[in-house]
C-alpha cells in the first residue's frame, strides 16, 4: 500500500474516532456549561436587584430631604418632624395604582369564596344587608366593596340633614373665620379645601362641618345627605396618604394635601359642599354625575397641586346615590345652617347612610 493511501487511510480512522467520541465530549462538557450559565444569571439578576435597589433608596432619600410644593402648602405638620417627612415621602401613588389594579381584577370563580369571606369575617361586613350576599356573585374585589344594598337595609331618615355613608364620625362643628379646627390649635382655611368659592354670610346662620370615615368593611357608595343642588365639581389631584384618625390628628392640613373630589353647591340654608376625599390604596373615586372625573392616575408631582372645575348642575334628593368608593375613606361635608342648630351625633359615633345628623332646624 502506498504512502499516499496509508495517510489517507489513518485520516479517516482519526476523524471517524473523533465524530465518534464527540458526542461524549459534549455529555461532559453540557453540566459545566449549564451551571456557568446559571451562575452567569444569578450574578446579573443580582446586579439588577442591588441596582434598582440602591437607584430607588437615592430617589426616596431625594424626596425625603428636597424640599417640594408640599413645604409651600403645610410647613407646620408636613415637615414638624422626620418621621412624617419619611412617611409623606414613601410612593404611596404608586402602591395605590396597584392596589385599584388588583381590586379591579377578576377574581377566578373557585377563589371568590374563600378570598371574599376571610375579607367579610375581619372587617365585619354585613352581608345579610345585601340584594345578593352570595359571594360568588361578586366578580372583583371592586364590586364586593360597592355592593348593592336592600331597599328596606337603609331607611332614608325625614330630617334635612342625613348621613351620606356608613361610617364613624370623625369630626363634627362651626366653623369660625372660614377655619377648620380639627385639632385644637391646628387649623386649615376652608377655601384651600373646597376651592375658589363664595360663601356668603347669611344673618342668622353659620358654617359647620362633618366628617365621616369610611372603613375597609363598610358598604362603599356614598349618597346624598340632603335636597340640594350641585353647580360644580372641583377635582384636586393631590396626594393619597392615610385618613386614619391617628395620622389627622397629627397633620390637621391632610384633607387639604390628599386627591380629593368635591361637589360645590347650595340647599335651603345657603351654601352646600359634598367632597369625597381619597386615600393609601382607595385612590378611586367615582361620581355618577360627572363619569369624567379620573383619579388615582399617574401625574407629574407638580400637577399634582392643580384642581380642575368642571361645570355640573344637578339637583340630589336625601339618600340618592352620588358616588363610590374603591374602598374606605371619607366624606367631609361643610354647609350653612341656623346658628340654633342642634346635632343628633357625637364624635365617634357609628352611622350608616339615610341616619339623622340632626335633631331640628
Amino acid at each position: 500500500m502506498s504512502a499516499g493511501a496509508l495517510w489517507i487511510r489513518s485520516f479517516v480512522a482519526g476523524s471517524y474516532r473523533s465524530l465518534m467520541s464527540m458526542p461524549r465530549r459534549l455529555q461532559s462538557t453540557a453540566p459545566a456549561q449549564a451551571t456557568v450559565a446559571k451562575k452567569s444569571r444569578a450574578r446579573l439578576f443580582a446586579l439588577l436587584g442591588s441596582s434598582a435597589l440602591i437607584g430607588g433608596s437615592a430617589l426616596y432619600a431625594g424626596r425625603v430631604l428636597t424640599p417640594d410644593w408640599r413645604t409651600i402648602i403645610d410647613p407646620q405638620h408636613y415637615y414638624e418632624d422626620w418621621q412624617m417627612r419619611t412617611y409623606f415621602s414613601l410612593p404611596l401613588n404608586v402602591v395605590s395604582r396597584l392596589a385599584g389594579g388588583i381590586a379591579s381584577r377578576e377574581i377566578p370563580m373557585s377563589l371568590r369564596r374563600p378570598l371574599l369571606g376571610l375579607f367579610s369575617k375581619m372587617y365585619d361586613c354585613r352581608m345579610d344587608e345585601a340584594v345578593e350576599p352570595d359571594f360568588e356573585s361578586y366578580s372583583s374585589f371592586s364590586s364586593f366593596f360597592n355592593r348593592t344594598l336592600r331597599p328596606d337595609a337603609r331607611p332614608i331618615s325625614a330630617t334635612p340633614l342625613v348621613s351620606p355613608a356608613d361610617g364613624i364620625v370623625l369630626h363634627y362643628g362651626k366653623i369660625e373665620d372660614d377655619k377648620v379646627e380639627f385639632v385644637k390649635g391646628h387649623d386649615y382655611n376652608v377655601k384651600e379645601f373646597l376651592g375658589d368659592v363664595e360663601i356668603k354670610p347669611k344673618p342668622g346662620h353659620d358654617l359647620y362641618q362633618m366628617v365621616v370615615y369610611l372603613a375597609p368593611g363598610n358598604y362603599h357608595a356614598f349618597h346624598s345627605p340632603a335636597l340640594w343642588s350641585a353647580e360644580h365639581i372641583r377635582h384636586y389631584p393631590g396626594l393619597l396618604l392615610s385618613v386614619r384618625p391617628a395620622l389627622l390628628n397629627r397633620v390637621p392640613h391632610l384633607f387639604c394635601l390628599n386627591e380629593r373630589v368635591i361637589l360645590n353647591g347650595s340647599w335651603q340654608h345657603g351654601f352646600f359642599s359634598m367632597a369625597a376625599v381619597a386615600a393609601t390604596n382607595v385612590g378611586d373615586i367615582a361620581i355618577d354625575a360627572d363619569p369624567s372625573v379620573r383619579t388615582n392616575i399617574s401625574r407629574r408631582r407638580a400637577a399634582r397641586a392643580e384642581s380642575v372645575r368642571t361645570e355640573c348642575v344637578r339637583a340630589f334628593a336625601a339618600g340618592e346615590r352620588v358616588g363610590e368608593f374603591r374602598l374606605g375613606s371619607t366624606i367631609v361635608l361643610i354647609f350653612q345652617a341656623p346658628s340654633n342648630v342642634k346635632f343628633a351625633v357625637q364624635a365617634g359615633d357609628s352611622l350608616r347612610y339615610g341616619q339623622s345628623f340632626i335633631v331640628d332646624i
